[in-house]
């Protein structure tokens, strides 16, 4: 009876183990999508950042191309 309570014992020691590492890993790769989300953020808003400025320089360059002074085409003025 003794043996049987100890090997039972001894076989959830090593399933409570086995499970406390796969939630080890789980929080592991938890963390490193959660750094790589917040990497990446930076990289989306540099790159929205970089496109909206090309967007003005060319809305710009349209402008002064029709005829709009540069100074004035400059302020981001939207002519309908």
């Amino acid at each position: 009876m003794m043996y049987g309570e100890v090997g039972r014992l001894a076989d959830e020691s090593l399933r409570l183990g086995l499970r406390q590492a796969e939630n080890a890993v789980l929080l592991v790769m938890a963390a490193q999508y959660a750094w790589a989300e917040l990497w990446f953020e930076g990289y989306r808003t540099t790159g929205a950042a970089l496109s909206a400025k090309v967007n003005r320089q060319a809305r710009t360059q349209r402008l002064i191309r029709r005829g709009v002074a540069p100074a004035a085409a400059a302020q981001e003025l939207h002519i309908v």
